[in-house]
């Protein structure tokens, strides 16, 4: 494995746990690939918490210009942002 290659797997890996303690409503079997995340209860309040801790764990500031919805949509959607954080860092 590269190590390209395993820091995308330790972000998807952290990220997950930081999202995990932001949602109200995580199904053991929720599939993160296809499930918005605004249906498993994150809201603009738990959002604003999410960054906070998503900087926190990374140490990389987080673009102002994508803090808006569709950063949010889906686990994906957030994790190319983080990804892209990690990597500018």
């Amino acid at each position: 494995m590269s190590d390209v290659q395993a820091t995308a797997e330790a972000i998807h890996d952290r990220l997950r746990a930081v999202i995990v303690n932001h949602l109200r409503k995580v199904p053991d079997d929720v599939d993160w690939t296809t499930l918005p995340l605004p249906d498993l209860g994150l809201d603009s309040l738990s959002a604003i918490d999410l960054v906070i801790d998503i900087e926190e764990t990374f140490g990389a500031q987080f673009p102002a210009d994508l803090l808006v919805r569709e950063t949010f949509a889906t686990f994906a959607s957030l994790e190319a942002v983080v990804t892209s954080m990690v990597r500018s860092a």
